[in-house]
């Protein structure tokens, strides 16, 4: 049986065992999945932790993905070629999903030819492209992309509960340039630490949406949240001491900007702050200064 007709042809009964099929598995990536969260006022932890692993097949002719449980992942292999049995479809109408259970043996045979056009189409099933797009055109993208900008907004984490499933969620609106957009935050990407007030982060393979809060970014399984490093030539024109972290200031800069430095690297140039504004090549981690030196 061809491997489109098996996702796309209603089964006659619900108690229907797909044939056997021959497969190749082009491609495997490991996925991180949190099957159940602790929740209190301080947030949301994981407490159950699955390795799974998702797999792009082809039988020569289409293409399709799967998720396999981590306590099934040792069955197949990437570029292993397969005549697959006892497994079953997921889902309530077409497109199905090829699910694998324990009674699903992959039997290793005979090779099969995959063109280099259905192996890239395979690899983009499990690594989506996300191109980096600037914030203030990200409105009209209809694909998967990447955004970057400084956090200004960010609420608390909150408990969603869809079924038996409870999971976190956040809302965080990013600013680039002139340019702010809401971004709503789901799963693993709502708790990840990186997200501060005033960090600078990338977050990659988000889906613009128009909810019923306006025009927004939404995450996907595949998003990933990372804090960006930069190096910058900066004007200071002033410190003060952060309320409630000794041995760190808040440095204003002449662009408005305010970014956090430790009262150690800001003595190295203190003795050099007798003009505004003080010229310093700065390097910085989110919004935090990590080296100063001054600029004659």
């Amino acid at each position: 049986m061809a491997l489109h007709s098996l996702l796309w042809t209603k089964p006659p009964t619900p108690y229907h065992r797909p044939p056997v099929i021959h497969l190749c598995v082009v491609a495997v990536v490991e996925q991180r999945k949190v099957v159940a969260w602790e929740f209190d006022s301080t947030g949301a932890r994981p407490v159950t932790i699955k390795n799974n692993v998702l797999a792009s097949v082809s039988d020569g002719k289409t293409v399709a993905k799967f998720t396999a449980y981590e306590e099934f992942a040792h069955k197949f292999k990437a570029g292993g070629h397969y005549m697959l049995r006892g497994h079953s479809l997921r889902g309530g109408s077409p497109p199905y999903m090829i699910n694998i259970t324990k009674e699903t043996v992959f039997f290793r045979s005979a090779p099969l030819t995959v063109s280099q056009e259905l192996r890239a189409q395979a690899e983009a099933l499990i690594r989506p492209p996300s191109p980096l797009t600037p914030l203030s055109t990200c409105r009209d993208a209809k694909d998967l992309l990447t955004v970057q900008g400084e956090v200004v907004e960010m609420s608390t984490v909150k408990k969603i509960t869809k079924g038996r499933e409870s999971f976190p969620m956040r809302h965080i609106k990013l600013q680039q340039g002139e340019t702010q957009m809401p971004v709503c935050l789901w799963r693993e990407a709502a708790v990840e630490k990186t997200l501060q007030i005033g960090t600078h982060v990338e977050i990659s393979h988000l889906k613009a949406t128009n909810s019923d809060y306006g025009e927004q970014l939404q995450s996907t399984p595949f998003t990933l949240v990372e804090e960006l490093n930069s190096d910058s030539v900066v004007g200071v024109i002033g410190v003060v001491d952060l309320e409630g972290e000794p041995g760190t200031l808040s440095m204003l800069l002449e662009d408005g900007r305010t970014v956090l430095i430790e009262e150690g690297l800001w003595k190295k140039v203190e003795d050099q702050f007798t003009e505004l504004p003080l010229r310093a090549a700065v390097q910085l981690t989110g919004n935090r200064v990590t080296s100063i030196d001054t600029i004659k």
